[in-house]
């Protein structure tokens, strides 16, 4: 699966959710250092070439299979 497949579209998501304010799954505020990155992720915009930048919190990150070793959850 890419990066476009295992995201939500961005035309679905919350102008926080596309800064990387809020989780780009849940919603949720984020906290720095708390998070987690998802990396930078290039897009068609008006059609005009873009990136962006999508956090999660550690729970929907967990969820989805994108935490980094140094994020995972205790059992």
């Amino acid at each position: 699966m890419n990066d476009a497949e295992r995201l939500p579209r961005l035309s679905e998501l919350s102008e926080r959710q596309i800064r990387g304010a809020a989780c780009v799954w849940c919603a949720a505020d984020l906290v720095a250092g708390q998070d987690v990155d998802l990396g930078e992720q290039r897009c068609l915009w008006l059609s005009y070439k873009a990136s962006w930048f999508p956090r999660a919190c550690p729970h929907c990150a967990e969820q989805h299979n994108e935490v980094p070793p140094r994020h995972r959850l205790a059992p």
